[in-house]
């Protein structure tokens, strides 16, 4: 059992991105809360991806998600399932903080 008060939790100042964990190290997959500022952009290089998979699920407001050359525009209950190893961004293009659960699992081979 996780309380959220003992949830490790980190904030960048330079964006506004903060990022509470969900699941413990032990759980198979890597599961966590984030909010995320307006205007805030927070970009991922292909080799972040490189031994993992991942689901974005918008929990309330908007996320412009850029896969590759792809723009996505994903509002509260979509998501998206990223099982290639491309550079990827997540973008909050409207006025308000959004918020978001990332899903990562980790693979054998990239």
């Amino acid at each position: 059992m996780h309380r959220t008060a003992d949830a490790a939790e980190w904030h960048d100042p330079a964006t506004g991105y903060r990022r509470r964990q969900i699941t413990g190290p032990r759980f198979p997959a890597d599961i966590a809360e984030v909010h995320l500022p307006p205007g805030a952009r927070v970009p991922y290089p292909a080799a972040s991806l490189a031994f993992q998979r991942v689901a974005v699920w918008v929990l309330d407001g908007r996320l412009t998600f850029h896969e590759g050359d792809a723009v996505h525009e994903l509002d509260a209950g979509d998501s998206i399932e990223i099982d290639e190893p491309v550079p990827h961004v997540f973008a909050n293009t409207g006025d308000a903080e959004f918020r978001y659960a990332v899903v990562l699992t980790r693979v054998a081979q990239p």
